[in-house]
Parts: C-alpha cells; sequence; structure tokens
C-alpha cells in the first residue's frame, strides 16, 4: 500500500488532459471547428495537429531492419502524434484538450467539431493484402518483407521428404492490459528550459532519447525522465506513447503541469495491440521423421502506422529462433508486414518469439497425428543433441547452452506421461473428454544492444547506492539487485540502495524488456561491486599507509584492513577522505543473446455438453539457467503462463469487419483469465545448463510461460475432441468453438 505509481504523484497547480479520438477507421479531416470551445471557463488551451506541426513536433519514428518489396526503406508513414489530414483507425488522437479537471476537459473535448469525410477500409489481414483499398491511400498495403533461410535448398529438402504437412496458423491480436493503466505528467521549467515527464515506462533512457532527438529536436539534456511503479508493462511501456509527447507540450504551451491517464476503455483504442499473424507453415520429414527442411509465408499486421518496434518484433526479432529447439537443416522464411485500419502492434510479453514458437509446435503436433508418432517420439528425433551445442541457428544466432532432450524427459516423469490413459478413464466416468498436449519452446533474449552499465556511489555513513538503467516493473528486479549486491559486499541489504527510473541520475541504460535485466544488468551490478572492492582496496591501503609490497589489504564486510587486522578503515571514513566526501565507481557488462528454454505438458478436460475447456494439469519445466530467488522466478513463470493461457482460451480483440469499430472496447468484451480459468502449476526450474554469455550464469524467465503455453493448451484440446485435428483451432480457443467442433 505504501508504493507510489505515476498517478500518486502529487503536482500542485496542474492541468489535466484529455484525447479527441477518431470515431472513424478511415476518413480525411475537412477541419476542426474549436469555435463552442475555446471560450469556456477553466480551458488551458487545446492542442492540434496542425500546431504541432508550425512548431516542428515530429511523430514517433519506427526502427526497422528489413526493406520494402522492392528494396529501401518500409513504404510507410511513421506514427503522428495528432492526425491533421486523415485518420487511419478508431482511436487515433486528433486534439488534445487542456483545462483545469478532467471533467472539465472532457465536457470541452465534446464541444470540438471535427468534419469527417468517411473512406474505405481494410481490417482483416489476409484481404489488405490483396484489397484495393490502400491504408495510407497510395503505397501496397505490404510495406515491408524479411526473408531468411535459402529457397533453392528448402526446395531440394521438400523434393527429397518422405512425408510433408502444411498447415495455417493463427496467432490472435492481444492486448498487455497492465494493472495501471498508462499515466503521463508533463512539466515544463522555462528557467532551465528542461522537461520533465513521469510515466512507466520500461526504457527511460531510450524513451528520452527518441522524444529529444527525433520528436522535439533538442539536446537528451532537455527532456527528463522519472518513472515511479510501473504497474506492469509486457512491452507496451518501452517507448514514448502519443501521450508522452502530448503532456509535454501542452505543459511548455500553457505554462501549466499537465497529467493524463487513461481510462481502462481508452486503453484499449490507445494502448498498443500485439501479435496478429497468419502464417502457412510446411515441413518434409525423411523416413525416419527427421525434419529435411521448413517453409514459412508469414503475413504480420503492423496495424496503421508501424510502432517504433512494431516491424523488428514481427520480423527479424521473433525469427531469430525459426527452428525452435529442433536441428532443421534448411529453412526458407518470408515475412510480408501489412497495414491494416487497426491500433498500430508493439511488443509483448515474448515479442514475436510466441509467434514462432507457437506455429512450429502446431506443425509437429499436426505432423504426430497425420503419422500416428508419438508426440514425444517426434520431438526426440528432431531435437538438436546436447553435443551439437554451441549450435548456430538459421539466423546466425548461436545457442550457447541448453540440454533440449532432458527438458522432454523431465516433463514427461514429472507430468506421469504414461499414466494419462488412467486420468482419461476416469474423466470419461465424470461425462468429460480428456486431452494432453506437449510443446518445447526456447526464447532469445534480449536488447537493442547487448550492454548495461552500473554506477555504485558510496557516501560517508557507508550506504551504497546502485544506479541502473534496467528498470523494475513489478517482477521483483529491485529486490533481486540488493540481494546481489549485500552479498558481494558482505552488507545488511538495508545499507544498499537502488537507483533506476531517473534519467537526471542513472547516466545510460538500455531498459528492462525481453528478459534481458538480470543477465545483463545484474552482471553490470556484480561486476560494480567487484569493482568497487577493487577501488576502496587501494583506497585503503593509501589511508593505511601500506607501502610494503608484501604487505596486502583486503576488503571484509565493509572494512578494509590488514592481513593481521591490525588497522583498518570502514567504507565510510574512505568516502569522507575523498575531495568529493564521495567513492565513485562504475562498470559495464557486456552479454550476448541467451536462450532460456523448456518443455510444457497440459491436461485438459471438457465438458461435452458446453465446450467448456478447464486446464486439469499444466507441467512446466524451464532451463533459466542459474536461479537467484526462486519465489520470484516462479513467480514470472506463473504469470507468464497465465497469460499463454489467456491468449489460447480467451482473449481476442476483434474488429467488425464492415464498420471497422473495436468491438472488444471494454473488459466486459476482452476476457482476461481469472482464477478459476488458471491451474495449480506444478513447474520445476532446472540449473543444470547455466549461460556461458554472462557472469552470473542466467538465462531469463519471464517470457518463457507466453512462448510455450498456447502451443502446450491448444495441443491438448486437439489432442480430446475425437475427429479433431490442431488445423481446426484457431485462437481463442473458446467454449463456442468447442461446442461447435462437438457438434460437427
Amino acid at each position: 500500500g505504501y508504493g507510489v505509481y505515476t498517478d500518486d504523484v502529487a503536482i500542485s497547480g496542474e492541468a489535466f488532459g484529455v484525447v479527441v479520438r477518431s470515431p472513424h477507421p478511415a476518413a480525411s479531416i475537412r477541419g476542426i471547428d474549436l469555435s463552442r470551445a475555446v471560450g469556456i471557463d477553466g480551458l488551458n488551451g487545446i492542442v492540434t495537429g496542425s500546431d504541432l506541426k508550425e512548431e516542428g513536433i515530429g511523430p514517433i519514428p519506427f526502427m526497422s531492419t528489413v526493406e520494402a518489396p522492392d528494396g529501401g526503406k518500409p513504404r510507410c508513414q511513421a506514427l503522428p502524434v495528432l492526425a491533421i489530414d486523415e485518420v487511419r483507425y478508431v482511436g487515433q488522437p486528433v486534439a488534445f484538450v487542456v483545462a483545469k479537471t478532467r471533467n472539465l476537459a472532457r465536457d470541452i473535448a465534446e464541444n470540438i467539431e471535427v468534419e469527417y469525410v468517411e473512406r474505405e477500409h481494410v481490417i482483416d489481414l489476409s484481404r489488405a493484402v490483396d484489397d484495393t483499398v490502400k491504408v495510407d491511400g497510395v503505397t501496397d498495403n505490404v510495406v515491408a518483407e524479411y526473408h531468411l533461410g535459402d529457397p533453392a535448398r528448402c526446395d531440394a529438402g521438400m523434393m527429397e521428404a518422405a512425408h510433408t504437412v502444411s498447415l495455417n496458423v493463427v496467432n490472435n491480436r492481444v492486448m498487455p492490459n497492465p494493472i495501471e493503466p498508462r499515466t503521463a505528467i508533463g512539466l515544463y521549467d522555462e528557467t532551465v528550459e528542461q522537461w520533465t515527464l513521469f510515466c512507466g515506462n520500461q526504457g527511460p533512457h531510450l524513451t528520452r532519447d527518441i522524444l529529444a532527438d527525433d520528436v522535439f529536436g533538442v539536446d537528451t539534456d532537455r527532456i527528463r525522465i522519472c518513472v515511479k511503479r510501473i504497474g506492469g508493462g509486457f512491452g507496451s511501456k518501452i517507448t514514448p506513447s502519443i501521450e508522452d509527447v502530448l503532456v509535454l507540450y501542452a505543459a511548455r504551451r500553457f505554462s501549466v503541469p499537465v497529467r493524463w491517464r487513461a481510462d481502462r476503455s481508452e486503453s484499449f483504442l490507445s494502448d498498443y495491440h500485439a501479435r496478429d499473424h497468419r502464417a502457412q507453415i510446411t515441413l518434409g520429414f525423411d523416413e525416419n521423421f527427421r525434419i529435411t527442411a521448413m517453409r514459412i509465408e508469414d503475413l504480420g499486421n503492423l496495424g496503421a502506422y508501424p510502432s517504433p518496434f512494431g516491424i523488428p518484433i514481427a520480423t527479424s526479432t521473433g525469427n531469430r529462433i525459426v527452428n525452435g529447439v529442433y536441428d532443421i537443416p534448411v529453412v526458407d522464411l518470408r515475412v510480408k508486414m501489412v497495414l491494416t485500419n487497426t491500433v498500430p502492434t508493439a511488443p509483448y510479453r515474448g515479442a514475436g518469439r510466441p509467434e514462432v514458437v507457437h506455429r512450429l509446435e502446431c506443425a509437429l503436433e499436426h505432423a504426430a497425428a497425420e503419422f500416428g508418432v508419438d508426440a514425444a517420439e517426434l520431438r526426440r528425433r528432431n531435437f538438436i543433441r546436447p553435443v551439437s551445442i554451441p549450435y548456430t541457428v538459421p539466423s546466425g544466432l548461436i545457442y550457447d547452452s541448453g540440454n533440449f532432450p532432458r527438458m522432454l524427459e523431465q516433463a514427461l516423469k514429472m507430468s506421469d506421461w504414461d499414466g494419462f490413459a488412467v486420468r482419461k478413464a476416469a474423466s470419461y466416468a465424470r461425462g468429460l473428454i480428456r486431452g494432453r498436449g506437449l510443446a518445447c519452446h526456447i526464447d532469445s533474449t534480449s536488447g537493442i544492444t547487448p550492454s548495461e552499465t552500473v554506477e555504485v556511489i558510496v557516501d560517508v555513513n557507508g550506504r551504497c547506492e546502485f544506479r541502473s538503467g534496467t528498470q523494475e516493473m513489478g517482477q521483483g528486479l529491485h529486490h533481486t539487485y540488493v540481494t546481489i549486491a549485500a552479498a558481494a559486499l558482505g552488507l545488511p541489504q538495508e545499507s544498499i540502495d537502488v537507483v533506476q527510473g531517473d534519467t537526471s541520475l542513472v547516466k545510460s541504460g538500455v531498459g528492462s524488456y525481453g528478459s534481458r535485466s538480470l543477465y545483463v544488468g545484474g552482471s553490470a551490478l556484480a561486476m560494480a561491486a567487484e569493482a568497487l572492492i577493487e577501488h576502496v582496496q587501494r583506497l585503503g591501503a593509501e589511508l593505511l599507509e601500506v607501502t610494503d609490497d608484501e604487505e596486502e589489504v583486503r576488503y571484509v564486510k565493509g572494512t578494509v584492513m590488514t592481513a593481521d587486522r591490525s588497522r583498518q578503515v570502514s567504507l565510510g571514513a574512505i568516502a569522507a577522505s575523498q575531495d568529493s566526501r564521495l567513492i565513485t565507481v562504475e562498470a559495464k557488462a557486456e552479454a550476448p543473446f541467451c536462450f532460456p528454454n523448456g518443455c510444457y505438458v497440459c491436461e485438459v478436460d471438457i465438458d461435452s455438453a458446453t465446450g467448456q475447456v478447464s486446464i486439469d494439469r499444466f507441467t512446466a519445466v524451464d532451463d533459466v539457467g542459474r536461479v537467484f530467488n526462486p519465489m520470484i522466478v516462479h513467480g514470472q513463470v506463473h504469470g507468464g503462463l497465465a497469460q499463454g493461457i489467456g491468449q489460447a482460451l480467451l482473449e481476442h480483440v476483434q474488429y467488425d469487419i464492415d464498420s471497422g469499430q473495436l468491438i472488444t472496447g471494454s473488459l466486459l468484451d476482452y476476457a482476461l483469465p481469472r482464477a478459476s480459468d488458471v491451474p495449480s502449476f506444478d513447474a520445476l526450474l532446472d540449473e543444470s545448463e547455466p549461460a556461458v554469455t554472462n557472469p552470473l550464469g542466467v538465462k531469463g524467465a519471464g517470457e518463457s510461460g507466453a512462448v510455450g503455453g498456447p502451443p502446450a493448451v491448444v495441443s491438448a484440446i486437439a489432442d480430446a475432441l475425437p475427429g479433431c485435428s490442431i488445423k481446426d483451432l484457431e485462437m481463442p480457443v473458446t467454449a463456442e468453438k468447442v461446442w461447435e467442433l462437438l457438434g460437427s
């Protein structure tokens, strides 16, 4: 109850912002009439897109490592802060009203009249590829393509195959739904010409750099980002949002602090969505059911504009592990990035890897059913063997560690795979249909750059402050860092402070996403502790006047002492001896990708009368490398599984095809999993294969459940339904869909 979230930050004399949003999926804007709004008492002002354009405020840029179909940069516009001439999705911001109270701002917003001329729109991903309706009115809806592999060799591998299977796989559109909706507070100090932005953000330095360099066109020291508790991010809070720009701009223009907060319904219209892929995957097998080749044709929905990370997530980031945990000799992958009149898509827990693993695991389940081969045995025959690691995957990354057969065997044993027939008979006796499924998963922990720097400062009281550019967002990172630092320095945890989320104090940072925080940020913190010990030993030797090279000093629990312990000096005393009365040291860690992996087994019971699916047993075996805090890591696994189960069974962002309206615009329509939808997980953390790419040996644990959970659940449902194949199941596999399949 003592946590301070963004909306808990008290700002005196503040005003409140409300966004005017488009009610149309596609329309031209002929004019914006403010006459009924500008004279209302209590109004600070109204911002339009023309205002931003006149002052040189830029759009939110996007990143891309892929090209347009005919070469060159992707043919799409960056995300505008406020629409000027056109709108491209329901909910797109058109104007920003700032007033003394939130309710007043809402009332004033209703008096703004926008003249729209509706245009044709396209919502469906497949239709957008061939439709004459162009989202931007000029170019093709396919704005970028990504290629990986060797088409000619893949053709040869398919020709040599004794068996082939092909499967169309849909990865449904979802949205993050963090506990705390997005909130932003903008302040402007005219005396120093500096902005301060309070917001929930996973990458404060990245957000600062984008806002300064690309949006406002100022030096980075002109913008300070302050992050309190985030209340969950899951990828949607990595980069700056439109509303971040608006509160900063309005704070300077109207000389007043400006606060904006989304309510839950507004979040559905304004938060980035995620996933939304349609892929065809074909696998070739030899006579022993070893994979000879894999071909994938994938469509990825960008929405109306690319979000900052939208293109990389759906192309190169996700397909870093295109082969999963399997030894696939040749791959041919083509991903088309497509514009539609929908909310832009962006990272969401797993960030591209759930789509990749789901389509591959579903294809293997389909192959096992088609060939009459046990699903576990089919995987055994295709695993990358431990003797082959380090293993170079088609994307060029190197799996540095892992024992994938071990993960499978442990999961089978823990789940009592061989005892399934008894449980199935017991379910049948209760009038239920039982099925089981498994999925082997792998993730690639990530970041724009594989490095973090940690600065440690010791004051005259001996308190140690570690400053890190990674970001606590509810995953226990702060506590873990304190634990590591206290253990390394031999100090009580109460004497350790960890500072994050303030770009005026923390020099640099990449941020927290992609399960990168501990493996690179934690490594930097541990290295900083080691650097501090080395540094204070040198300083302590000078203070103790140790001049004999043979006489040693050593650091022990906050004190530097001679070998015979006859002379000693504390950390605080060493700090007091410095001109600055501080000891300052920093360390930088560089660590390439890590690859957490594992195997999940799911068993479901289905009520044949209603189609209701209940997950009765879920066994999770995860190789997350070295585990520092088992309770936190288990929590990460459980949280990821809850989100994976939610996508498999319940969650789906849906638009009406004809009107373009969002029909899952609240939690009454968008079904998040409840406690009754999630089982008690039987989870094992395997530490037998620590990562060799970082000094801590950790791999990351935050995304695995969302990566491997959906295919395990869907496979179990397919196994349960008589006469049904996994090719008949499109996520979310709702009770209604199951009921229809049972009756067909």
